[in-house]
């Protein structure tokens, strides 16, 4: 829970880190995309158009149901898509 993941999610989860060999970049073959993607809803158009700070564009996200960039990188780790000392070094 320290990382990000709620107790749900921790339940059933394995962890992965990276192995390495001959054919990747020190455990970690090709790339996968770490993001965050926010459509522009009504209420997030709202708070653009008023000249609403990234405070205020992020909590309107959050309320949304939108995951922001850390919460997309531990649900790749959750996948065993990357490693959790990965998402912490970018993230």
């Amino acid at each position: 829970m320290q990382e990000g993941f709620t107790e749900n999610q921790l339940e059933d989860m394995e962890l992965f880190g990276p192995v390495g060999c001959d054919k990747c970049n020190g455990g970690y073959k090709g790339r996968i995309g770490i993001y965050e993607v926010v459509p522009i809803t009504d209420s997030i158009s709202h708070i653009i158009m008023d000249n609403g700070n990234t405070i205020e564009l992020a909590d309107m996200a959050r309320q949304q149901g939108f995951n922001d960039l850390r919460a997309s990188a531990l649900m790749k780790v959750s996948l065993g898509l990357t490693s959790l000392a990965e998402i912490n070094r970018i993230t």
